[in-house]
């Protein structure tokens, strides 16, 4: 069966170029300054972690021994770095922005956690003879906007010596954004999903395990104001500068789809995972 692509037929999927793909879609992409962006919202995001199952539900899933190191790659507040560091011999965290790692920092002294290395760049930045190789590299969902995926992917499968596991979007977890790109006119871009991940994979060579992860409170908030801020925030807008009327759209459709709960938070329904987990084994090891 041929299959139709903008310019082109392909007659095999093998011969589907996911990578060009992806960058294609990452271009229609709003253009923002990432490092500021989280090095902002770093101390909110803590907080919000604070209340998300996913870093455990996560680190649960991950092989773990005392002998073992990790990489964390795109580590944010460190909610995973930290978990997995009480099970095994030294974790290196990466990350763009230095307010995460002062984050991961202050939570790991917290904890009296004293074995974890922190490196400051971008994942595309990481130079694997500087870094060196360990047991276990972990990129939960830090490839969004990595340009040159491809590239990128055989990197992060070099730095492990047993197993990789890295999360991305859903096909359906961006659907509370898009509509509230509609109700307010805006044009929304789809954010490339885990299926092009996989397929770059699945054409280096690498077959992943494939498996949904639940994380439902990514969509409960304290209150109106909390909904408001980390909704305008996903979109990379400020809440405090937003105009009146886009500001009134934006309460009136959070209050439209959004329910109370009897402890006064509010939740965004949806049966969709947001995130998905793809892991593999290295070939070399039993």
């Amino acid at each position: 069966m041929d299959i139709k692509t903008t310019n082109e037929t392909i007659s095999d999927m093998k011969d589907i170029d996911w990578n060009r793909m992806w960058n294609e879609a990452l271009q229609k992409m709003p253009k923002r300054d990432e490092k500021n962006r989280w090095d902002k919202i770093a101390p909110k995001f803590n907080e919000w972690m604070k209340t998300d199952p996913y870093p455990l539900n996560l680190a649960a899933k991950i092989h773990k021994e005392p002998d073992y190191t990790v990489l964390d790659l795109g580590c944010g507040n460190g909610s995973i770095t930290l978990e997995v560091a009480q099970h095994v011999k030294q974790v290196t965290a990466v990350d763009m922005s230095t307010e995460m790692l002062n984050l991961v920092e202050k939570n790991a002294k917290e904890k009296g956690i004293s074995n974890i290395k922190y490196v400051q760049s971008r994942i595309e930045d990481v130079d694997p003879a500087d870094i060196g190789q360990y047991d276990v590299v972990i990129s939960s969902r830090s490839i969004g906007g990595i340009y040159d995926l491809k590239k990128e992917l055989k990197k992060i499968d070099s730095l492990a010596k047993k197993y990789v596991y890295m999360t991305h979007w859903s096909a359906t977890s961006r659907q509370f954004e898009k509509d509230l790109c509609k109700v307010l006119g805006i044009e929304y871009h789809q954010h490339p999903d885990y299926m092009y991940v996989c397929n770059i994979l699945y054409q280096m060579g690498i077959y992943a395990n494939v498996e949904p992860i639940d994380c439902k409170s990514r969509h409960i908030y304290n209150d109106l104001d909390d909904a408001m801020e980390r909704c305008t925030w996903k979109l990379g807008w400020s809440a405090g500068k937003i105009e009146k009327e886009k500001r009134m759209k934006i309460e009136d459709f959070l209050k439209k789809n959004l329910v109370e709960k009897d402890d006064g938070t509010f939740e965004y329904i949806t049966n969709n995972p947001d995130w998905v987990l793809l892991w593999w084994k290295k070939e070399n090891i039993d």
